[in-house]
């Protein structure tokens, strides 16, 4: 769906509406709108995961893992940094529907140890003596969209990025014991001192 456009008339469309409106392939279409209007066209696309009940089955796949995104390497075209939090929403709607994929525990778990087991990496479970690394989310904060992205400023590149924004979720982050996040805020130390996180190779 094309979202901004000089041409305000398409704003709200997709490109096969318009094609039917000007009798023209839909190629020829999008190659002569983005010559006609070049960075200042934008547009939605939906590229996968659209389908719940097909989505359900794959989360829970054992076949599946369940790892990062790759947005942070498009960083002006796409956003779902916050793929975590979408597939805990997933599950928890589904616990609320009556219909559970899994138990939230189970989904916690598929996003930590089953990916650190498979990575051969020692990380994913909270054990005494361990490195303590813990989120701790509120699950009241996904009665929002975790599919919006805005625009955020990159510092020092006079650039903007897409990024997701979900507050009310994450309150707390511990990296490696020390406290990263706290009531939804950085803490004055993170990101200006050593020791919250390290390199942890394969087994």
């Amino acid at each position: 769906m094309i979202i901004d456009c000089p041409d305000a008339a398409l704003i709200g469309k997709n490109f096969e509406e318009v094609t039917r409106a000007r009798g023209v392939h839909v190629v020829d279409l999008f190659l002569d709108l983005v010559v006609e209007f070049g960075r200042n066209i934008r547009w939605y696309t939906t590229v996968g995961n659209h389908r719940k009940q097909v989505l359900k089955r794959l989360v829970k796949d054992p076949r599946s893992l369940i790892t990062f995104s790759d947005a942070g390497a498009h960083i002006r075209n796409m956003a779902f940094y916050n793929l975590p939090l979408r597939m805990l929403k997933l599950v928890h709607e589904s616990i609320n529907d009556g219909d559970p994929i899994m138990t939230t525990e189970q989904a916690v778990h598929r996003l930590t140890g089953d990916q650190a087991d498979w990575f051969g990496v020692d990380a994913g479970k909270i054990r005494e003596g361990d490195r303590a690394d813990v989120v701790v989310i509120d699950p009241a904060g996904f009665n929002q969209d975790l599919e919006q992205v805005h625009w955020g400023e990159m510092e020092n590149f006079d650039l903007q990025r897409l990024v997701n924004r979900n507050p009310g979720i994450v309150k707390t982050v511990l990296i490696n014991g020390r406290l990263a996040v706290d009531d939804e805020e950085f803490s004055p130390s993170f990101g200006r001192e050593m020791g919250y996180g390290q390199f942890i190779p394969a087994r």
